[in-house]
Formats: structure tokens, sequence, C-alpha cells
């Protein structure tokens, strides 16, 4: 049998069970920006009934027991998709929407006329197509260590990027905690690198893009995926030898 990692162990369940669903929601009535910013909530949850499931299969647990299962959450993201052909200035759209898009926006749009930068269209392979943000990416506690965020993030990127030229992100920590200024420089460094394994890499003003025309982020997913697939391996040697 492989040698296992001990911190396997402590996961709460075979991570190989999660699922990402992804929840969008808009008016019949487009009201302000509403054409213009495409908000999307994704959480990562091991399903009840999944789980059910799966421990049935491999457990002599009671149906009782497995009627009480609940889904599992395992974190949450959020992106917002700017439609820079639409009918609104897309950094006013951004503007109106929080402070960190706006951030973004002034760094990657020209704000006066609405377009993308000329340093923004020189950084990247093919400047035509909507903009990407990665908003938040939050993991449950029990689930932090193991790799799991580039995973999450890069299958919804894959999955909501169709169409865009790059996805954008400002590396900053989004779990509340009080830091110094080192500490939040040293946060943000660590971020910035943790998000270059999944195709990131720095632009300007701690604004960092992924291009979603070159070969090296869907290089990158298929690395994180095959290291995902390690982890699950890992979990199910250490849990049913």
């Amino acid at each position: 049998m492989t040698t296992v990692s001990p911190a396997v162990s402590r996961l709460p369940a075979d991570p190989s069970l999660i699922s990402l669903v992804y929840h969008h929601e808009h008016p019949v009535r487009a009201s302000e920006f509403d054409d213009t910013l495409e908000v999307w909530t994704v959480s990562a949850r091991i399903d009840a009934d999944i789980l059910a499931e799966d421990m049935a299969a491999y457990s002599d647990v009671g149906q009782e027991t497995l009627d009480a299962l609940e889904d599992v959450p395992v974190g949450r993201m959020s992106f917002v998709r700017v439609r820079m052909f639409g009918p609104d200035d897309p950094f006013e759209a951004m503007d109106a929407y929080t402070q960190d898009l706006c951030r973004i926006g002034e760094t990657v749009l020209d704000v006066d006329e609405g377009e993308f930068t000329r340093e923004f269209e020189d950084a990247v392979a093919h400047p035509v197509g909507d903009l990407l943000v990665m908003d938040r990416v939050i993991l449950e506690p029990a689930w932090c260590g193991f790799g799991l965020g580039p995973v999450l993030a890069g299958a919804a990127i894959h999955r909501l990027s169709q169409g865009c030229t790059v996805v954008a992100c400002q590396p900053a920590s989004a779990d509340g905690r009080e830091m110094s200024d080192d500490q939040h420089r040293e946060a943000t460094a660590k971020l910035g690198r943790l998000w270059s394994t999944i195709g990131f890499e720095p632009f300007s003003n701690g604004v960092h893009l992924l291009d979603c025309h070159l070969q090296r982020p869907l290089d990158l997913h298929a690395e994180r995926q095959e290291e995902f697939s390690v982890l699950c391996r890992s979990w199910r040697e250490h849990h049913r030898p």
C-alpha cells in the first residue's frame, strides 16, 4: 500500500465527492448594470445523498444515520463577468458594484473610454472579449492545507471563462483577520504564488491576470487536476486499505 501522509486522514470526507454548484440570478427586466455585470456564486460541497450512497457502499452504518446526513460545505467562490460590449460603461458598472472590483477596473480599463488600456492590450495575447474577475475564494477551515483552492478555482474558471480575454484577481486575504502591514504584504505575496499555480501572473497595482488564450493555464489546470486525483487516491488508500 502506498504510504500516505497522516494529514490526509484529517480530511472530513472523500474529496472525490466534491461538486461545484453554480448560482446566477437576474431579474427578467434588467435594471442598472444587470446586462453588464454577471455575478456568479460557486459553492463547493459534498451532496448529502452522494455522501450517503458512498457510506452505504463502504461501511455498515444504519439507515437512520444515513438519513440524518447533511451536505458537507467545502468552500465558496464568487466571480463577476464584465461584459465589455454591453449597453453600459463597464467601469461604471464595476465602480457601482464593490470597491475591490472598482480597483481592478481602474487598473485594466481606461476609465474615460470604458475600454481596455493600452498597457493591458500589450500584456495579453488577444485583448478582445469579456473580463472575468475572480472576486473571492474561501475554503472551510477543515479543507485548508490540501491544495484545494487552486483546484476548485481552476475548475470554476475553466467553466466560466468561455468568451473571456482574461481572468483578473487581486490577491488579498478574505478571512477578515486583522493584520499588520507586514502581515498583509506577506499574505498577498503568498496568495500571488498560490494563484500562479493555475496561471495568474502579476500585471499592475496588485492585479494579477490569467490569459485565457494561452496554453500555459490549460497545462497548469491539468497539473492541478492530477494532483487532486493523487489526493483522492491517498484518501481512499488511507480509509479503505
